[in-house]
Formats: structure tokens, C-alpha cells, sequence
């Protein structure tokens, strides 16, 4: 891969351009004013601005950062239950953002999902849950520091070494080092050799989700190393970083209203129950294996495991409220779980003394799943004649007993 038509003069013309003593600064206090009033527009204007005086001629584009500006203002739009405004900002500004084929020197890896779980918030009119949410201050910042360190006050300068991919902090715990790129803070333990898996999705390494082409030629400069094919990389990274597959059509507003369905609560925390306990099992079955199948099913399971306690939360702030449990977040919560379960697919003939736990696991996540779809039919406006039959004089709205649901919950059948 190259970054462009000849990489390596490219670089120097950029490392050439950015210790310019004339270079455009860029003015951190004023974009952060922008962030605290929320004024995402003026945000997006001073950006284009900055990157077009800053580049000038060798212009690129600089989509993952952009993607995160707009992620914020659909979010705040959500918000504020305008929904026709943030959908215009999706279809206007974020899926434009994967139209740039040939430009995309500063494309980080996750573009195309971080797009995808956008037009999935959009579409079910929900901001994104907090495990998605950036805080732009940081963002913005670390962004500069890396591309455009030169620009910010203080001079900040390269140093042509792996420190330019990280800040570096201290806390009570220690020195820590957080990529400059996802903001993933590495254990006190890391080491340089530490940073370059991690950007190079190399071992068992959190993988930077936001790596770009330019920083993979960076780092091949830096080391005077062959550089790394990020195309590659899509196709080797089969844990943290696999494309997702396409949402399905999420079920809209009006029908669901956004409202909860009414899920029986026994049957769904017995499921539930039986979901947390397989998962420990085979976390602990795995334990002991350090082979590459197990340690991307563990890191799988650790996933999951984060998502179940999510779905937990979910469940106790819905009894402590006396509100049904089938709320649409948490069962946004369980296609991640089903999503997650997917990715195990290729690892089941890899692990044959845990298979059996993993698809027991699969199978209740498929269960828990089903509460949830049965108890959303169970919701839907009668359609045909029959029904007004069936329904008591004046009566129009749908059945959500308990019983009439797990008469139509089946089990999916042994394992």
C-alpha cells in the first residue's frame, strides 16, 4: 500500500511544511467555545477553514474527524427531539463522508461503522448510548496533536519517534500513555513496542480502531520500516475491529412509539440469568488457553460481558421505576449481543472444548431476543376484520398479557 502516488516524498513534504515558522495556528480556546455552546455549525466552518489554510495546495480530507463533530450535533439533535434536523445532517454531511475513494490519507479504519451505527440512531431516533459518546474537547485536541502538532500554541514539535503517536500524563496510579488516534489509555505497563501493535493491530494488542494510512506511513518512517497495508489489516483483524454487518431496518417510531413492551419478568431474568452464567463459564473455561482462537473469543466474551451488565442496569432502573422491561435501548443492547455472538462464528472448530458453552450462550441471546420481538407483536394494531371480532365491544388496543407472550415463547430447542 502507499499513501499516496509516492509516499515517502510526501511525508517529508509534510513534516517540511509543518515546521514552517509561518504555519497557521489553530486556536484550541475558540474551537472549544464552539463545543460549549454547541454551536456545530460554526465548529464545522472554522475546521474547513483551518485545514484549507494549513494544507494549502497538498489538500486532504480529514473524514474521521468530521464524522465526530457531526456524531455530536445528530446526538444533540436527538436531544432536543429534532429528528428531521438530524436526519438531514446524516443524509447531507455523514454518508458523504465514505464517498471520498481516492483521498483517504487520513481515513481511519472504522469510518464505514462508525457511519453505520449513525444511520442506526438516526433511524430510531435515539442519541447513541454512552459507550459511544466522544467528549469532543479531548478529541479535537488529541486530533491536533497528532496531525498538526506545529499548530497549536507552545510549539509543539516532533520528535520522529513512537511519543508522537500518545499523550503522555500521570495520575495517582502512575505514568499513562493515551493514543492520540481512539484515546485508548494503555495500561501503566506499556511499552513502545506496546504502541506500535496497538496501531498496527499487530498480537494481542487493543487495536486502534482509529488508525489512518498516514499514520501507518508515519510509523514505517519513524521505525524505517516497510509500511503496513491497512487493507490488510481489514482483512486480518477479525476481533475488535471487523466490520460490522449491516443493521437490519430498525422498527420505527410509529409503531413502537419508543415506548417499552411488556416482557413477563420471570421468564426474562431467568433467561437473563442463564446469559450471565454461561458467559462466566466460558471465560473461565478459557482461562488457561493461550492460544490466538482463545484469546480473540475471550476478548469477544469480555464484550459481552460489558454489554450484559449494561442490559442489567437496564432492567433494575426499569423495576425501580415500575416500567415494563422491554425498553427499545435495552433491546438495541441485545443485537450487540447477538452481533458479538456472530463474531464467534469462525473461532466455534478453532476452541471444540468450549463450543458447547458458546452456543449455549448464542442460544440464549437468541431467547432473550425473542421476549423482546413476541412481546413487540403483541403491541401491534389489530389489521385484520377477525380481530375486531375477537376484541371486546370498543376495544382497540392490543393484548400485552403475560400470558398471551409465553404462550408464543417456545424454546429454541436443545443444543
Amino acid at each position: 500500500m502507499a499513501i499516496v502516488d509516492d509516499t515517502a516524498s510526501t511525508l517529508v513534504d509534510l513534516q517540511r511544511d509543518a515546521a514552517a515558522p509561518n504555519i497557521v495556528k489553530f486556536q484550541l480556546n475558540a474551537a472549544q467555545v464552539f463545543i460549549v455552546n454547541q454551536n456545530w455549525d460554526g465548529l464545522e466552518a472554522y475546521l474547513a477553514e483551518f485545514f484549507a489554510e494549513i494544507q494549502g495546495k497538498k489538500f486532504f480530507f480529514h473524514p474521521g474527524l468530521f464524522c465526530s463533530l457531526y456524531q455530536a450535533q445528530i446526538s444533540d439533535l436527538i436531544g432536543k427531539k429534532l429528528f428531521v434536523e438530524a436526519r438531514a445532517v446524516f443524509d447531507e454531511k455523514v454518508e458523504p463522508l465514505l464517498d471520498q475513494v481516492k483521498d483517504d490519507l487520513y481515513k481511519p479504519f472504522d469510518l464505514e461503522d462508525r457511519v453505520g451505527m449513525l444511520r442506526h440512531y438516526v433511524n430510531i431516533c435515539l442519541p447513541p448510548p454512552a459507550d459511544e459518546v466522544e467528549d469532543m474537547h479531548v478529541v479535537l485536541s488529541d486530533y491536533m496533536m497528532l496531525y498538526f502538532p506545529t499548530s497549536l500554541l507552545g510549539e509543539v514539535n516532533r520528535t520522529n519517534s513512537i511519543s508522537d503517536f500518545v499523550m503522555t500524563f500521570n495520575d495517582e496510579k502512575g505514568k499513562h500513555h493515551r493514543c492520540l488516534a481512539c484515546q485508548w489509555v494503555m495500561p501503566v505497563s506499556a511499552t513502545s513496542m506496546s504502541i506500535v501493535h496497538h496501531i498496527k493491530h499487530s498480537k494481542q494488542v487493543n487495536q486502534c480502531r482509529r488508525v489512518t494510512k498516514w499514520m501507518l506511513g508515519y510509523l514505517a518512517y519513524v521505525n524505517g520500516e516497510k509500511e503496513v497495508d491497512i487493507q490488510g489489516m481489514t482483512a486480518s483483524s477479525m476481533t475488535q475491529s471487523r466490520k460490522r454487518k449491516a443493521l437490519s431496518p430498525p422498527l420505527t417510531p410509529p409503531i413502537l412509539d419508543q415506548q417499552s413492551v411488556v416482557i413477563p419478568v420471570e421468564l426474562a431474568l431467568q433467561i437473563y440469568s442463564d446469559l450471565c452464567t454461561n458467559n462466566l463459564l466460558a471465560l473461565s473455561a478459557l482461562k488457561n488457553d493461550n492460544t490466538l482462537w482463545a484469546a480473540e473469543t475471550k476478548e469477544i466474551l469480555l464484550r459481552q460481558e460489558k454489554v450484559i451488565s449494561e442490559l442489567k442496569g437496564l432492567f433494575v432502573s426499569s423495576m425501580q421505576k415500575h416500567a415494563p422491561l422491554g425498553s427499545t435501548l435495552a433491546f438495541m443492547k441485545i443485537r450487540t449481543l447477538c452481533d458479538l455472538s456472530d463474531d464467534l462464528f469462525t473461532l466455534l472448530k478453532n476452541l471444540p472444548n468450549v463450543s458447547e458453552l458458546l452456543l449455549k450462550q448464542d442460544n440464549k441471546v437468541n431467547e432473550l431476543r425473542r421476549c423482546f420481538m413476541v412481546a413487540a407483536a403483541e403491541r401491534l394494531p389489530p389489521t385484520a376484520p377477525a380481530d375486531k371480532g375477537r376484541a371486546g365491544a370498543g376495544s382497540t388496543s392490543p393484548s400485552t398479557s403475560s400470558e398471551s407472550i409465553s404462550s408464543k415463547l417456545r424454546p429454541l430447542g436443545p443444543v
